[in-house]
């Protein structure tokens, strides 16, 4: 991004590195303007209804709110926003929180990211984001679920417990291949999905109903670690809240 050319011979990276910039400056500066939103759309309806905002701190180190244009884009379009590192506001974090206002003074705090390096895309933060807004699409397994394995510890006392909850309930699922061990009791864990193993398509499980917290983990045909996420997701939807 810092060699796309403002002009012949003038990039991006020319113009953030001069420090007198004067008219070149005032004439880029000049060119911004409020996200566009496709007349007559949903989005650009709520963004002229609402009014949406983000903290900043000024120069005196005191917290103010300032117009979130693109960020609030973003947040409409479910997207991701790129940006430019000009200011230590895009240093902070890749997660943001914009203060949306509607007409009736009612205020709700949204979560976004904006992105401004290559590397970002690889982040846990872009992957959650990219599994919440990209279709399932899971691979089956081609098990039928007698031929599935359920292997767990000898000495595990919760065994008969996980053994019949796999069989019945986990082994239908064709993107679960097997169980591959147990884990030691948890009993205060408060989501069905404990732990995701990333680059191993293994999932920690926990059955939140039984009193001693009985877990184990599985093996999924995630084939990368956002679908990973997704099967996670589904899993704690399925499963989740004694369900």
């Amino acid at each position: 991004m810092a060699e796309i050319l403002l002009s012949q011979d003038y990039s991006i990276a020319d113009f953030c590195n001069e420090n007198l910039r004067g008219i070149k400056e005032m004439l880029l500066l000049s060119m911004l303007h409020p996200p566009y939103f496709e007349p007559g759309s949903e989005e650009e309806k709520t963004y002229i209804e609402n009014t949406f905002s983000v903290s900043v701190t000024n120069d005196l180190n005191q917290e103010e709110r300032k117009p979130a244009y693109g960020l609030s884009a973003v947040h409409l379009y479910n997207s991701i926003g790129q940006n430019l590192c000009s200011c230590d506001f895009w240093e902070q974090s890749k997660e943001y929180v914009i203060y949306d206002v509607d007409n009736s003074g009612k205020e709700k705090e949204r979560k976004v990211l904006s992105f401004s390096n290559p590397e970002d895309y690889k982040t846990l933060e872009y992957k959650q984001w990219r599994a919440k807004t990209k279709p399932c699409n899971f691979c089956d397994c081609g098990l039928e679920k007698t031929k599935k394995q359920c292997k767990l510890s000898s000495d595990h006392h919760g065994n008969d417990v996980l053994k019949k909850f796999a069989k019945e309930s986990l082994f239908i699922l064709p993107y679960i291949e097997s169980v591959v061990t147990s884990l030691a009791y948890t009993p205060d864990s408060k989501t069905f999905v404990k732990k995701l193993h990333y680059g191993t398509g293994r999932i920690e499980i926990v059955l939140t109903w039984t009193e001693k917290g009985y877990g184990m983990v599985v093996q999924t045909t995630a084939r990368d670690d956002i679908e990973l996420i997704q099967i996670g997701y589904e899993l704690e939807k399925r499963f989740g809240n004694g369900n």
